[in-house]
């Protein structure tokens, strides 16, 4: 056989769904777009600035918040109102079409996470990815996730900031 090796290239992102790395104003038009959106917010969202861009982005654009982890009573405690959920529970939820939502008016069309500890996160997203054909996934951290529908580039926390800002 004559056949030529490709070498494994663990940096080659495979399958047919591949993630759009996004600016503030293509996420901005993805949330207008979506019907149902959701914001899942894990436990680095407990601090300053990114508490307050939380805040600031829900406000803005009347998102539903899914705290995870610990994150519930922070949130409480400045009166951001908030539906506390595990990350796997949450996850779990979305994947059923049949789910009526954390507000009960139907399931979600986009999910935007921002927050939570990057290797559940990428576990999450995988799960949706493959699980859950309806959904679209948006992350707003601050490193890219490949498994993401779509996924803010890794930069660091000056140009974070300056993206969360325009959201």
């Amino acid at each position: 056989m004559n056949e030529r090796l490709i070498p494994w290239q663990p940096t080659a992102i495979a399958g047919p769904k591949q993630p759009l790395l996004v600016t503030p104003e293509t996420a901005k038009h993805m949330i207008k777009k979506s019907k149902r959106p959701l914001f899942v917010v894990g436990p680095y969202a407990k601090n300053e600035p990114l508490l307050d861009f939380v805040s600031k982005i829900a406000e803005k654009w009347n998102l539903p918040i899914v705290t995870t982890a610990d994150t519930y009573k922070t949130f409480s405690d400045v009166e951001i109102d908030s539906t506390p959920y595990g990350i796997v529970e949450i996850v779990n939820l979305l994947k059923d079409p049949q789910w009526q939502g954390v507000n009960g008016e139907g399931q979600h069309d986009l999910v935007i996470f921002v927050g939570v500890i990057y290797y559940i996160a990428s576990q999450g997203l995988s799960t949706l990815k493959h699980f859950a054909p309806h959904l679209k996934t948006l992350t707003i951290c601050k490193y890219f996730h490949f498994n993401a529908d779509a996924s803010f580039p890794n930069m660091n926390d000056k140009e974070w900031h300056n993206y969360l800002d325009k959201l």
